[in-house]
């Protein structure tokens, strides 16, 4: 088993804590080394980063809070409610979305618009997230379902557990390379597109391999319906597009 915190001069560092610093500071690297290549000043990076970490604050709270509102109403106290408010964890994808939403107030507002605030900080939501999972794995969340036989490593470590948190981590690293690659060769490429349907179709079949306990309803895990949802979006809108250009090929 993993440590998940180390003592140095009297100070416990836990590491889930150090990956998620680790993990802020090479996206934070990442994303202004982009923004200066598309002209954006620091002072609105700086911005652009508050209201990064807002939405990523508020939006992972809220979809927290709602996925804890079945165990609320079965046993519903006022201290148990505001301890859920102050101190509930933190949801991924109620994170990403608080993020994107965001980012198109943000838009909307300032004089940069999308195409140019997206693909500076697409490529490090996965960067960033990858970190964030390895915190999980010295942290014991999000861990996968029990193995039949554990695996031996070395002098005694094992893996009893199907290993999901170091799976999306690798994973998360892959789609940050692939973004890169995929818009050398094509500028105009939607780079947020490419990474939620990646990450959408891994995360959809990751979950069938998770052991924790809170998975959601209706056979499904709650990250599961996100992820049908976003692959049943891009499939809609991807035929409604097809649909409008045969319709305009066939008008000329």
């Amino acid at each position: 088993m993993l440590h998940n915190h180390i003592d140095i001069f009297g100070i416990t560092i836990y590491f889930y804590g150090l990956m998620i610093f680790i993990g802020i500071v090479v996206a934070y690297i990442v994303a202004i080394n982009r923004a200066e290549r598309k002209g954006v000043s620091f002072w609105h990076f700086l911005i652009l980063c508050a209201v990064v970490i807002t939405g990523m604050a508020l939006g992972s709270r809220v979809l927290h809070f709602i996925t804890m509102l079945p165990e609320l109403n079965a046993d519903f106290t006022v201290p148990k409610f505001l301890n859920l408010i102050l101190n509930g964890g933190f949801v991924f994808y109620g994170g990403l979305f608080g993020v994107l939403i965001a980012l198109k107030i943000y838009a909307k507002r300032s004089k940069y618009d999308e195409k140019i605030i997206f693909p500076i900080i697409i490529p490090a939501i996965p960067l960033f997230h990858s970190f964030g999972r390895i915190g999980c794995l010295f942290a014991g969340c999000c861990y996968g379902k029990l193995l039949e036989s554990p695996i031996i490593l070395f002098n005694g470590v094992y893996i009893d557990r199907i290993p999901t948190q170091a799976s999306e981590a690798v994973f998360e690293l892959i789609i940050f390379f692939l973004l890169f690659e995929i818009e050398k060769k094509r500028h105009d490429c939607d780079l947020l597109k490419i990474y939620l349907l990646a990450y959408a179709v891994f995360r959809f079949v990751l979950e069938f391999f998770r052991g924790d306990e809170i998975r959601g309803i209706f056979l499904l895990s709650t990250s599961q319906w996100i992820s049908a949802a976003i692959i049943m979006y891009y499939l809609i809108k991807g035929r409604r597009n097809r649909w409008k250009n045969s319709r305009y090929m066939a008008k000329r």
